[in-house]
């Protein structure tokens, strides 16, 4: 039998709670393997909003400072036509732990990415296709035909963590085993775009955020640090137009549906030149979102726990939190204390059970368009 390298963690996935998990491990002495496939150069990544809860958080973490570079800038004030045709302002002075941020996602992806992989003692830079446990340990065969750090022989770890987003990669495996189940409530999708101002533009455009409701689905624009305008629309798969992507005139016709965010473009001069992108929004988790699988413990975090819908804007800030509390939840699993396990599976279900609860809410607030599929779906 080929022996194993024992690790005490196996970290899966390599986006932003994976990053944070492996910072969050160091700092306590873990050993870590990060399982994770190659992070290219990106220029733009959809989703921005970094709610105010998340600064303590990242104060815990040390990573504060990530946010302290021109590429990201404060988000002070949001306004929205939800229920209503008028737009409405919130101010984050109301929040006390200070003001949230927009973020530019694919750089502060990149930080962390670049900080997690000096902090790792082994990166392999792979899918994960296979893990099974073998004597209360996490068992990763060597897969070399994909690594670019090569491991000539098996990799084990005492724990695993799912950092792996809406793939879900280990959760997958472990629903084959009947260990945990996929739960999926809805199909959500969202297209996507990132809008430049004309050449030679001397608008100055307002550093804000803006969310509209119309009859299909619902709109969020922002402004990045940059100039740029992240503008993106939520539907159904079914209720999103044909040929959105590959059309130009049905995106402008699609934007043209909006009253405040057609005129925000109009106004600051921003131009529609290329169709959006596709992705997933859908509500989907895991259950439970941790445990033990014959005699080695896991655990999910992030999108791969739990991905909620964009509205509630929860998404970085919970992956930030799970990252923290894997610290305590590893310490105490390896001293063969389950109890901080226990309570991170209750703390997700809750979490999970009242942000259903409060997106629900939030639509039933929208009664202009009930008549219509999309609303009709979530009332």
């Amino acid at each position: 039998m080929i022996s194993s390298t024992l690790y005490d963690v196996a970290i899966v996935g390599g986006g932003l709670a994976g990053a944070a998990a492996v910072i969050a491990l160091k700092q306590s002495g873990f050993s870590i393997v990060w399982i994770r496939p190659k992070m290219e150069s990106i220029e733009y990544k959809v989703g921005e909003s970094l709610a105010p809860a998340a600064n303590p958080i990242l104060a815990e973490l040390g990573l504060s400072y990530l946010l302290d570079t021109p590429e990201h800038r404060s988000s002070n004030t949001t306004f929205s036509a939800w229920g209503q045709e008028a737009l409405v302002e919130r101010n984050s002075v109301i929040h006390l732990e200070g003001a949230g941020h927009i973020v530019n996602r694919a750089k502060l992806e990149m930080d962390l990415y670049s900080l997690a992989t000096e902090e790792s003692d082994l990166v392999i830079e792979s899918k994960l296709k296979e893990i099974s446990e073998r004597n209360g340990n996490w068992l990763i065969p060597a897969d070399s035909e994909e690594q670019n750090t090569v491991a000539d022989k098996p990799v084990s770890a005492r724990f695993a963590i799912d950092a792996s987003g809406r793939t879900q990669a280990l959760g997958k495996i472990l629903s084959k085993q009947n260990v945990t189940k996929l739960k999926t409530d809805d199909h959500l999708v969202c297209a996507y775009a990132f809008l430049e101002q004309r050449p030679n533009s001397e608008v100055l455009a307002t550093p804000a955020t803006l969310i509209e409701s119309t009859k299909n689905g619902w709109w969020y624009a922002s402004l990045l640090s940059n100039g740029d305008l992240s503008v993106n629309f939520y539907t159904d798969p079914d209720l999103m137009p044909r040929g959105v992507t590959n059309e130009l005139d049905v995106w402008r016709a699609l934007l043209d549906q909006t009253t405040h965010i057609a005129h925000w473009i109009d106004d600051a001069e921003f131009e529609v030149n290329s169709e959006p992108e596709l992705t997933s929004a859908a509500t989907r988790w895991l259950t439970p979102a941790a445990g033990i699988a014959k005699k080695a413990g896991w655990m999910a975090i992030g999108d791969a726990a739990a991905s909620f819908d964009p509205l509630s804007a929860h998404g970085m800030t919970t992956a930030f939190w799970a990252a923290a509390q894997s610290q305590k939840i590893v310490e105490s699993y390896l001293a063969n204390d389950y109890s901080a396990l226990q309570k991170y599976t209750d703390a997700v279900k809750k979490g999970r059970r009242n942000y259903l609860l409060q997106r629900n809410s939030m639509y039933s607030h929208e009664k202009r368009f009930r008549n219509n599929t999309f609303w009709k779906r979530r009332l």
